[in-house]
């Protein structure tokens, strides 16, 4: 009898621990900020940025690029400034080249080509900045590189800042 009791037990044990692994794993296994966001947010406008660069093109591509990161996530919907619940403005800065990497007799082989861009997320509802920030990144440059590869560093850099500003927006609550 206690032997039986004993492999009941020991089964009983058994099935709690899966049970208790399932519901962790799928409790963890989705997570959304649209939970965080207050209900009234469901639209986000992103009006083209001002230009600091002698480089043309620049505020358009990030202007895509947000919104395409904006589209994929799904959270908020990316509307006319006159529909949204937040606007998305802001200032890219000039692009700097740093030497990143110098060969012998100080000859710099590769750059660092820094993007770096000024945001304000303001919830239009309340007239209540969200964040005001710099977000910077950079892309390697070939020291020879010539005007396309210069545009190609400049977009790869543009694409992990707006990813930087995406997550930014929607952990700012």
């Amino acid at each position: 009898m206690k032997q039986k009791n004993n492999r009941a037990f020991f089964h009983l044990r058994k099935v709690l621990f899966l049970i208790c692994t399932i519901f962790l794993l799928t409790s963890c296994a989705y997570y959304s900020f649209k939970g965080s966001l207050p209900s009234y947010i469901k639209t986000i406008a992103i009006p083209l940025f001002d230009n600091q660069t002698p480089d043309p093109g620049v505020p358009e591509t990030l202007n895509q690029l947000l919104t395409t990161e904006f589209i994929k996530d799904n959270t908020l919907k990316v509307v006319d400034e006159s529909k949204a619940d937040l606007i998305l403005s802001g200032t890219i800065m000039p692009i700097r080249l740093q030497p990143a990497v110098v060969r012998e007799g100080e000859e710099v082989a590769e750059d660092k080509l820094v993007v770096s861009v000024k945001v304000k997320c303001e919830d239009v509802k309340t007239s209540k900045t969200l964040f005001e920030k710099t977000f910077q990144q950079y892309s390697p440059l070939d020291a020879s590189a010539g005007l396309e590869e210069r545009e190609q560093a400049i977009n790869d850099a543009l694409q992990l800042i707006a990813e930087d500003i995406l997550n930014a927006t929607l952990g700012a609550w």
